[in-house]
């Protein structure tokens, strides 16, 4: 009788030694004070000796978006462990445990994540185009006037955002809604606008240009030849030229003929030939107006420089 008594004593003292022993292992910061397990196990509604002596009470870890508390569970599995201590549970909890769904482990640590969802409506402004009317043959004297002005449209935005806590984790767009359309920035540009049509339609025709400077053009033979040379070489004798940016008998810079000769329309093939003329007796340097021509007018067998630049 007393070696069963003795035999009963020192099983009791092993599981109760063993219990302890295990919940420090698996949770030490929680047991430092295991010294007075009663004053613990009656905080979490249990006594020592039911805690230890009945195996269906287990010892949990809650982890709840961020909140954590431990307590004591006779549940059978961690969903009911969370219910029975008065967790909220529903389809917007996603729970993590160290436990299988159906059965409840000694030392379980459930983790539970909130999910929440919101609709949130946003304005948006929707940016406006900008037309330009006009064509001009330089940009830089150029003058631009809005004719109608640019009006932002707004577009109304439903957005589904989605929360694990307070950490967003997913959106998505779900609505649009134009509430007010865009309207268009109108510009005009104003600026030298002389169309090759806007002269007679002559085409290449050195004859005719040829004889004009011949009989028309106050100029000196040199100056003739030159000229004759220059316009040719630089447009075959096309004053509708419009190939490239530079336009007319001699190929003038746009930005630069309307510059100084704002009022001459630079296809008229006269006022090409008059102001060319002009501005070589001006003292333009021909060297760097009209480079390519000039050299090769210079390269002719007997021409030479002109005599004035010599």
């Amino acid at each position: 009788m007393k070696t069963k008594l003795l035999f009963r004593g020192m099983l009791v003292l092993t599981i109760f030694t063993f219990t302890l022993f295990e919940l420090y292992v698996l949770h030490p910061q929680s047991y430092a004070f295991v010294e007075l397990p009663e004053r613990v196990y009656q905080a979490y509604g249990v006594s020592s000796q039911e805690a230890l002596g009945n195996s269906s009470i287990k010892f949990v870890t809650v982890n709840y978006d961020g909140q954590i508390k431990k307590f004591f569970s006779r549940a059978q599995s961690p969903v009911t462990a969370l219910i029975d201590s008065g967790y909220s549970v529903s389809n917007r909890n996603k729970i993590v445990s160290t436990s299988p769904i159906s059965q409840l482990y000694d030392g379980t640590y459930i983790q539970v994540y909130t999910y929440k969802t919101t609709i949130d409506e946003i304005l948006l402004e929707i940016p406006y185009e900008t037309i330009l009317n006009g064509e001009v043959l330089c940009r830089n004297l150029a003058q631009e006037v809005v004719e109608q002005e640019g009006v932002l449209g707004v577009m109304s935005q439903k957005i589904k955002r989605t929360y694990k806590g307070d950490i967003l984790v997913a959106e998505e767009i779900v609505d649009e809604t134009i509430e007010r359309e865009p309207r268009p920035e109108i510009i005009v540009i104003r600026g030298p606008q002389d169309l090759p049509d806007s002269v007679p339609q002559r085409g290449y025709d050195c004859n005719y240009w040829g004889s004009y400077i011949d009989n028309n053009v106050n100029a000196t033979t040199e100056e003739k030849n030159w000229l004759k040379f220059i316009m040719k070489c630089e447009s075959g004798c096309n004053a509708e030229s419009n190939k490239s940016f530079y336009k007319g008998l001699f190929q003038w810079n746009p930005c630069l003929w309307y510059k100084q000769y704002p009022n001459d329309n630079i296809f008229d093939g006269e006022a090409q030939i008059k102001r060319t003329l002009q501005k070589l007796r001006e003292g333009a340097n021909p060297n760097q107006l009209w480079p390519a021509c000039h050299k090769a007018y210079k390269n002719q067998p007997g021409v030479g420089e002109l005599s004035w630049l010599q």
